[in-house]
């Protein structure tokens, strides 16, 4: 279920004395770290991929709508098995929301996320 890929911190590659890689939730947890970067359509090898930032952007979001495009782009990846919480803290005089996600995957196991979002 799980793979091991090049552990990233702050959207860099780790590199110690040889490149760091990562596995299991951790690798999932990244995975969808930056799926939740990429706006979706941006990157050429899969549009279907990423975090729809056009619904979340502007005058009249509702929490609800941020709260279904995080839903939709956690998702995407086959085993979130169901993004069980979302809370989200709006900073409006950044224009930025911070959100912590619950997500539940195939193995019943818990991975928590927080991010950051732009509300543009």
């Amino acid at each position: 279920m799980y793979k091991n890929t090049f552990k990233m911190v702050a959207g860099d590659t780790v590199i110690g004395r040889d490149l760091v890689l990562v596995g299991g939730q951790e690798e999932l947890r990244q995975n969808i770290e930056n799926r939740l970067s990429v706006n979706l359509g941006e990157w050429f090898l899969n549009i279907g991929l990423g975090l729809d930032y056009e619904a979340i952007s502007g005058k009249g979001v509702t929490d609800k709508d941020i709260d279904f495009a995080i839903r939709e782009c956690c998702l995407q990846d086959d085993r979130v098995k169901e993004v069980k919480e979302i809370k989200i803290t709006r900073q409006a005089k950044e224009r930025q929301a911070k959100i912590d996600i619950l997500i539940i995957d195939k193995g019943q196991e818990e991975v928590w996320l927080k991010e950051v979002v732009d509300l543009g």
